[in-house]
């Protein structure tokens, strides 16, 4: 009787070691090795390395330096038909008639129904110096300012301006967030016969270039997409 006592008390002893071994063992095998990150972790850092430390999805984060705005409020509401890159035919083109075919230079700003016959003034998205105030086939009045974007020159062009509402001159010193004039009448000569809209281009260097739209994707690389700069709110 003292035996089998004996012998299951030393049984018992032995699960319960054993089960402390189990509870103990799980832990340790499933801790992160610290001196290693998981594929989860790296990710960040590879994709802030790809993009210069800027997050691509999030382009509004440069204006929150103060370097750039929108020329008009509610910028995201009004990118509805032709936005940068897109190809334009005839055939395809949102707006008709349409008089245009390439592949799209800028983004166009349109206007909300109640703007049609409203003075709506157009602002500068960054500060710098005007280069040029003219009226350009395609456009009407056309304006375009200097700025510098990662320490490189870069051009801004604003089309389809009432050019006589554009009180600087060339070589002015423009502000960000002064108003350059207001957008012109729609199917007028202040817009060379289209809608009314503003159409925003930025042309990498000092070079001036008012293209509206180019031949191949390839010629893009000379432009660069305003809403990566110019399409936040006000006051984002």
């Amino acid at each position: 009787m003292k035996k089998t006592i004996i012998i299951l008390s030393l049984l018992a002893i032995t699960t319960a070691a054993t089960y402390l071994l189990l509870q103990n063992e799980p832990a340790k095998i499933n801790s992160p090795d610290t001196n290693s990150a998981s594929p989860a972790s790296a990710q960040p850092e590879k994709l802030a390395e790809d993009s210069g430390g800027r997050n691509p999805a999030a382009p509004q984060d440069r204006k929150g330096e103060g370097q750039w705005q929108a020329p008009l409020g509610r910028p995201k509401d009004r990118i509805t038909k032709k936005n940068f890159g897109i190809y334009i035919t005839p055939r395809n083109s949102p707006v008709k008639p349409e008089h245009f075919n390439g592949y799209h230079t800028g983004a166009d700003f349109e206007i909300f129904p109640e703007e049609l016959n409203a003075d709506i003034p157009v602002r500068a998205v960054c500060s710098g110096k005007l280069k040029l105030k003219k009226h350009a086939a395609g456009y009407g009045g056309v304006v375009v300012e200097q700025c510098v974007l990662d320490n490189q020159p870069v051009t801004i062009i604003y089309g389809h301006l009432k050019l006589s509402s554009v009180a600087a001159r060339p070589e002015d010193d423009i502000k960000i967030g002064e108003t350059l004039g207001i957008l012109g009448a729609a199917y007028s000569p202040e817009t060379d016969g289209e809608r009314k809209h503003l159409h925003l281009g930025f042309h990498r260097g000092e070079a001036i270039d008012i293209k509206g739209y180019v031949p191949s994707s390839s010629a893009l690389s000379q432009w660069l997409d305003p809403c990566l700069y110019a399409c936040g709110d006000f006051n984002e």
